[in-house]
């Protein structure tokens, strides 16, 4: 009954490079722009290294774990997030640099 929630999508939208590619609730945002053929840099896929480092424009993300283990509290404080360790929970506008 409730599947409707549990299937929701959203919009992520990607900055400067106006990419634009949708996402389940709960899905996580490294991974699915993987699947979409978007050139985002990333190394572990675990949190550890920060090479998917990117910041939250606007929207909303749950943390998969502390961002603090990797970011600064001053990243942290102007919205800077772990793509692979980031679900989104809403329409979401990043700032990215993606590869060449």
């Amino acid at each position: 009954m409730l599947n409707f929630i549990k299937n929701k999508t959203y919009n992520v939208e990607l900055v400067p490079s106006s990419k634009n590619f949708i996402i389940k609730k709960n899905q996580n945002l490294l991974s699915v722009a993987l699947e979409n053929k978007i050139d985002w840099p990333f190394k572990c896929r675990v949190g550890s290294c920060g090479t998917c480092v990117c910041k939250l424009l606007d929207g909303k993300i749950s943390p998969e774990i502390d961002f603090s283990y990797v970011l600064n509290q001053e990243q942290i404080k102007e919205g800077y997030i772990l793509a692979c360790k980031s679900s989104v929970k809403s329409n979401i506008k990043v700032k990215v640099k993606l590869k060449k």
